[in-house]
């Protein structure tokens, strides 16, 4: 194929890579709440609260992750089983006012001489839609805890935040195989061209 050809598609395919990579979008997480419903055990207590650290700024990269951070401190005390879930939502102002909703399902058996519980995640966020096309993520995190004789179980459920797509790139189109075929033979059908129109 005829170098003065394939040079502008190197140039070109080079600078629309370029023009597609965007910069860093900033997230700001200001806080957050948690209500425990449908405890099961009377006389048992499960206390809620919002980590000191909760609200803080980041920046991610399309396809970033951030690493875990503390959402939510949860305590069960009591004697038996206690079951219950957790509403919990996490509040962002950039880069949208926006609210990620889940909900956390839990049991913990307490006998004093060995307890034991377990918090998971029953509904995580779904994606959220921001700007002009954007689009974030966040999953939650629950846990799991055992002690001996003791009559409070105790532990955090973590949270991370990724950015799937950048505002104003819209949807990513993934050529189909047999368009990049076409494109293929188009591309050949060209060089041949080119070569017998230099024969001639």
């Amino acid at each position: 194929m005829d170098r003065r050809f394939l040079l502008p598609i190197i140039a070109g395919a080079s600078l629309a890579g370029i023009a597609g990579s965007a910069s860093a979008v900033p997230f700001t997480i200001t806080g957050g709440s948690a209500t425990a419903v449908g405890i099961s055990t009377p006389g048992s207590t499960v206390d809620v609260q919002v980590a000191d650290d909760l609200a803080h700024s980041f920046d991610l990269d399309v396809g970033e992750t951030t690493a875990r951070f503390d959402f939510l401190d949860v305590s069960v005390s009591g004697l038996g089983l206690t079951t219950g879930f957790i509403n919990a939502e996490m509040d962002f102002s950039a880069p949208a006012e926006a609210t990620a909703e889940g909900i956390l399902a839990g049991f913990s058996i307490i006998l004093g001489v060995v307890s034991g519980g377990e918090l998971m995640v029953l509904v995580d966020p779904g994606p959220i839609a921001f700007g002009d096309g954007g689009l974030f993520d966040v999953d939650f995190f629950g846990f799991s805890d055992t002690c001996e004789y003791c009559y409070t179980l105790s532990g955090t459920v973590q949270a991370t935040v990724s950015l799937l797509r950048a505002p104003g790139t819209g949807p990513v189109s993934v050529p189909e195989p047999a368009t990049l075929s076409l494109l293929g033979a188009g591309l050949l059908a060209i060089g041949l061209t080119r070569r017998r129109r230099r024969r001639a």
